[in-house]
C-alpha cells in the first residue's frame, strides 16, 4: 500500500503543473503539446505525414450519413477475416489469467544516496566520458584548421586561441546550467542576458564564462564523424542514445499499467526524418516512440523514428514499434503488465504477439481495420448501449457514446467479462480503464514542456541530447521520491525544487574548481562570493583578493609617483632627525680667528648660494609633488 501511495504522489506531482490530459474517450478534443518554437526555422522536405494516426479522421465521432444502418438487435455470433466472435463468455481464459500474474512488485530497484546519484543512473560516467572524448577531438580539429588557414593567408592573428580540453566535471556543469535555464524558463533568452550580473543570475558566470558556454554549444559531439556509418540515419547519436536507453528499465520496476504513445520534439532544421503533424501545435519535429509507466510516468523505453527507408513504407510498422519497445524490458518485468495505446497501434496480430509475451493490451480500434466486423460499426438508436464479443483471450466492445455518432470500438485482452458501471451512462469498465491509463505519455510531454532544457538549435543531435536530459530528470525524480517518500511532502512545487537541487549538485564541483583559480575575472569572482551557495568549499580565494583588476591597473600606472613620494618622505625624515641632532649637540669653539673669519666669509657666500639653490629645488620638488599627488587623488576620487 505504501508503494502505491508513492506512485500516486509522483503522478500527482507531475500532473500538478499540467492541464487535465486524461479526457474521456467520448471527448472531441485531442491533447497536444505546447511549444514556443521559432516558426522562422527551415522546414524539412522529408515528412511522413501519411503514416501518422493524428492525421486520420476519428471515425468514431463522425456523423452518420443517410446510408448508415441503425440497429438495436445484437447478433449472437459474427465473423470477419476468418475470426469468429461470440457474445457469450462462459469461462475464464487461461492465457489471460497467466498474463495477469505479476512476479515483481513495482518501485525503484536501485538505491541512491543523493539527487545527483539518481540522475547519474542514466547519464553514467562512461556515457559522459564518451561525449567528452568526441567533443575534445572535434574541437581540436577545428582549432587546428583555423590556425592553418591563418598561417596560409598570412593574417595578423597568428596567435589563435587553443582549445582547452573539456573534462567530465565541466560537462556536468554544462548540463546543470541547461537545467537551470529550464527552471527559469529562459531557454529562448539571449545568452548574454543569462550572463548579465544586473539580472541577478550569478550561477552562470560563476560556473563558466559566456565564451566557454558558447564553445561547448558549438563543438559538443557524440560520435566520430570519420568512422560514421553513412547508411545509418541515427549514426551521429546512436552510440550515446543506445547507452541511455539501456539504463532506463534497469532501475525501476513499473506498475501493472503501461502506456505507448508518440512524442513530438520541436525541430525545424535540416534533417531527413523531420515529421510534419498538422494537428499538433508544434507541427514540425522529431518523433519519438515512448513506453512509460501509466501510474508514475516513468519512461521505460524510447525510440527515435527515422522515417521511411529508400521511400519504401515499412510493413507492420505499428507492431514492430511496440514489440521493439517492449523487448527492451527484462523478461520478469514484462509478465503481468497491460499496455494501453491509441488507435494507431491497436491490431489483433499485435495483441496476439503481446499475449505470447504474457502481456495484455487495451486500445481503441479504427473502423477501417480489416479484422473489425461490420456489425460493430453500426450506429444504434439506444444511447449508452454496449455490445461485447469474445474470441479466445480477446474482447471487442462497441459502445454508443453519442447520438447519431458511430460507436466507439475497443479491443482488449485484459478484460475477461462484460462489465459496466451502474450509472446513467453505463460506461463499460474496459473504457473506464482505458481513460485512466491512456494519458501517461501526454502527461510526460506536458511535464517536460514546463521545465524543458531545449534551446533552439539547427543540429538535430542536440535536440536528441536535450530530450535525453529532460527524460533523465523525470526518471531521476521518480526514483528519488520512491526512496524518499517524505521528501518535501507539504510543498506544491516539488519538481521545481528537485530540479534546482539537481542543477546545484551538477555545478557544485565546477564551482569548487573555479574558486581555487587565482586568475579570474572580477565579475566571476563576485559571482562566486555573492549569491552562490558554496557550502562545501573550504578554500575561497575570492575573499582573499578584494581589489578588482581595474584598480590594480591604476596602481601600476602611478607606481613611479608613489615611489618618489615614499623616498621624499624618507629624505625629509632623515633631514629632520639630523637637524635635531645638530641643535642638541652644538658647534665646537676651538677655531682660530683667521680661520674663523675666512670660514665665516666663505660660509656666508656658500650659505647664500646653497640657500638659493635649495629654495629653488624645494619649490620645484614641491610643485612636482603637488601635481602628482593631485593627479593621483583626482583619478582615485573619480573612480
Amino acid at each position: 500500500m505504501a508503494n502505491k501511495s508513492n506512485l500516486k504522489r509522483i503522478r500527482d506531482i507531475l500532473l500538478s503543473d499540467t492541464n487535465d490530459t486524461d479526457d474521456d474517450i467520448t471527448d472531441d478534443q485531442e491533447s497536444d503539446l505546447d511549444s514556443d518554437f521559432d516558426t522562422s526555422a527551415i522546414e524539412s522536405d522529408d515528412t511522413s505525414a501519411d503514416e501518422h494516426i493524428s492525421e486520420e479522421s476519428d471515425s468514431s465521432n463522425s456523423d452518420t450519413g443517410e446510408n448508415d444502418i441503425f440497429t438495436n438487435s445484437q447478433p449472437e455470433t459474427i465473423e470477419k477475416a476468418g475470426v469468429t466472435w461470440s457474445s457469450y463468455q462462459n469461462k475464464k481464459n487461461s492465457r489471460i489469467s497467466a498474463a495477469k500474474i505479476m512476479k515483481i512488485k513495482s518501485g525503484s530497484s536501485t538505491k541512491v544516496q543523493t539527487i545527483l546519484d539518481s540522475f547519474k543512473l542514466f547519464f553514467t560516467d562512461e556515457l559522459l566520458d564518451d561525449i567528452v572524448f568526441h567533443t575534445n577531438r572535434y574541437a581540436e580539429q577545428c582549432f587546428d584548421q583555423i590556425q592553418r588557414s591563418r598561417q596560409e593567408f598570412n593574417t595578423t592573428k597568428l596567435k589563435s586561441r587553443r582549445w582547452i580540453p573539456m573534462d567530465r566535471v565541466e560537462l556536468e556543469s554544462f548540463i546543470g546550467l541547461l537545467i537551470q535555464s529550464g527552471i527559469n524558463r529562459s531557454n529562448h533568452e539571449l545568452l548574454s542576458e543569462l550572463w548579465d550580473i544586473s539580472q541577478s543570475r550569478p550561477l552562470y558566470r560563476a560556473t563558466m564564462s559566456l565564451q566557454r558556454f558558447k564553445y561547448l554549444l558549438r563543438f559538443i559531439r557524440f560520435d566520430d564523424r570519420q568512422g560514421r556509418n553513412k547508411t545509418d540515419r541515427l549514426a551521429p547519436v546512436r552510440h550515446m542514445f543506445e547507452r541511455f536507453v539501456k539504463q532506463l528499465p534497469r532501475h525501476f520496476i513499473p506498475s501493472e499499467n503501461l502506456t505507448i504513445d508518440e512524442q513530438l520534439v520541436p525541430f525545424r532544421g535540416r534533417c531527413r526524418f523531420v515529421q510534419y503533424i498538422p494537428k499538433k501545435s508544434v507541427k514540425y519535429g522529431l518523433k519519438f516512440w515512448v513506453l512509460s509507466d501509466a501510474d508514475s510516468r516513468y519512461v521505460l523505453s524510447i525510440d527515435l523514428y527515422t522515417g521511411k527507408k529508400d521511400n519504401i513504407i515499412q510493413k507492420d510498422l505499428r507492431t514492430n514499434v511496440v514489440l521493439h519497445l517492449v523487448d527492451q524490458l527484462p523478461n520478469n518485468v514484462k509478465q503481468g503488465r497491460s499496455i494501453t495505446f491509441d488507435r494507431y497501434f491497436t491490431d489483433l496480430k499485435l495483441s496476439e504477439a503481446l499475449m505470447d509475451r504474457k502481456m495484455t493490451s487495451v486500445g481503441i480500434v479504427e473502423h477501417k481495420r480489416s479484422f473489425l466486423p461490420n456489425e460493430l460499426k453500426l450506429c444504434r438508436k439506444e444511447l449508452f448501449a454496449s455490445w461485447f464479443y469474445f474470441s479466445g483471450p480477446h474482447m471487442l466492445l462497441s459502445y454508443q457514446a453519442k447520438e447519431k455518432k458511430k460507436p466507439v470500438v475497443l479491443l482488449s485482452s485484459a478484460h475477461e467479462f462484460a462489465e459496466v458501471f451502474d450509472d446513467e451512462k453505463r460506461l463499460p469498465c474496459a473504457i473506464h480503464d482505458y481513460n485512466q491509463t491512456k494519458g501517461g505519455v501526454d502527461a510526460i510531454d506536458q511535464c517536460i514542456e514546463n521545465y524543458t532544457v531545449r534551446r533552439i538549435s539547427r543540429r538535430w543531435p542536440m535536440v536528441v541530447f536535450y530530450n535525453m536530459i529532460d527524460i533523465g530528470a523525470i526518471n531521476a525524480m521518480t526514483i528519488w521520491l520512491c526512496q524518499n517518500s517524505s521528501w518535501n511532502v507539504k510543498r506544491t512545487n516539488t519538481r521545481r525544487i528537485f530540479l534546482t537541487q539537481l542543477s546545484k549538485a551538477l555545478t557544485n564541483l565546477q564551482l569548487q574548481c573555479r574558486s581555487k583559480e587565482v586568475r579570474l575575472m572580477p565579475k566571476a569572482t563576485g559571482s562566486l562570493s555573492n549569491g552562490v551557495d558554496l557550502q562545501d568549499i573550504h578554500h575561497q580565494a575570492s575573499n582573499q583578493n578584494k581589489k578588482n583588476r581595474y584598480f590594480k591597473r591604476i596602481c601600476c600606472q602611478y607606481l613611479p609617483v608613489c615611489l618618489f613620494l615614499f623616498l621624499l618622505a624618507i629624505f625629509l625624515l632623515i633631514a629632520g632627525i639630523a637637524a635635531m641632532l645638530v641643535a642638541l649637540i652644538g658647534i665646537p669653539k676651538t677655531i682660530t680667528t683667521t680661520t674663523a673669519a675666512t670660514t665665516t666669509a666663505t660660509t656666508t657666500t656658500t650659505t647664500t648660494t646653497t640657500t638659493t639653490t635649495a629654495t629653488t629645488t624645494t619649490a620645484s620638488m614641491t610643485t612636482a609633488t603637488s601635481k602628482a599627488t593631485f593627479a593621483f587623488l583626482s583619478v582615485y576620487i573619480h573612480e
